[in-house]
């Protein structure tokens, strides 16, 4: 079997799911250690023994459901790879708003410090640092899997080790003194059990419930974010939080006129209520 012949044998096995061509090219791609250059190029050449099983492998996990990051190992996330599995949410496009957001709130400022609350991947974190050179922060978690994730891709990404990791639970109490950060960033767990139950199979049968669901509301972690960036912020500094499309209102509400200034909602790519964006009062 040519290699062309098996992505689109695997694309037809895979229509129903999303993106199935693309899935079929990535598994091969994977298999064969190529580009998609490469694999067009040579698209008429036989497949081994080995890599027909290989890929065939592949292919029998994603039809299972399992996610492609999942399979692959890595998800790009802000134009990097980041290594992801079982332990951590694969990074979504709609959180690279949060790294807009604070490299625009912190133009040609070279002196920040900033913290990730719930890490996972590291992704917000390393990204943040690979960014803006100066910039140094913590990122916390509570799951040693997870961290042991983003230790991973702290290693290729943070080689100088401007980030911190830290294991700790933000809902509780954090290591951090009182007012030391310019930034706190988090996408913390916030699907409701009602919302969790009508997710996709794959993201339930495959992804960490534990950083998707908080309880039985979803606002549980996000309001104990807010607390942790109250007392942590500096005045002036800037809090940004992800949160699901229905939670914009509630999680505004989160934020008093006493300590915050300047609330207000994000929203993503396809236009729905995604972020809360607030200022510390001085």
């Amino acid at each position: 079997m040519t290699r062309k012949e098996w992505k689109l044998a695997a694309a037809s096995a895979l229509a129903g799911t999303d993106a199935p061509l693309l899935s079929a090219e990535m598994i091969l791609r994977h298999v064969l250690g190529i580009g998609r250059v490469e694999l067009i190029v040579h698209s008429g050449e036989e497949l081994s023994a080995e890599e027909r099983s290989a890929a065939d492998r592949l292919l029998a996990r994603r039809l299972a459901g399992e996610p492609t990051a999942y399979l692959m190992g890595s998800r790009e996330f802000y134009g990097r790879d980041f290594a992801v599995g079982p332990a951590v949410l694969i990074p979504r496009p709609e959180t690279e708003h949060l790294i807009d957001a604070a490299l625009e709130f912190f133009k040609g400022r070279g002196d920040v410090r900033f913290l990730d609350l719930g890490t996972g991947s590291g992704c917000i974190a390393l990204t943040l640092a690979a960014e803006r050179p100066g910039w140094t922060g913590a990122a916390v978690d509570v799951s040693p899997e997870a961290l042991a994730v983003a230790e991973r891709n702290a290693r290729a990404l943070d080689p100088e080790g401007r980030v911190e990791l830290v294991r700790a639970d933000f809902t509780g109490d954090l290591p951090f003194p009182d007012a030391s950060f310019d930034l706190v960033v988090s996408n913390p767990p916030y699907i409701s059990e009602e919302e969790y139950a009508g997710l996709d199979a794959c993201v339930r049968n495959f992804e960490p419930r534990g950083a998707l669901v908080p309880g039985p509301t979803g606002m549980e972690h996000p309001q104990a974010v807010e607390r942790a960036a109250r007392r942590l912020l500096r005045g002036g500094g800037l809090f940004l939080m992800e949160h699901g499309w229905l939670q914009g209102e509630s999680c505004r509400g989160l934020c008093s006129a006493r300590d915050w200034t300047g609330v207000r909602t994000g929203r993503d790519y396809a236009g729905l209520d995604r972020f809360l964006y607030a200022e510390r009062r001085i």
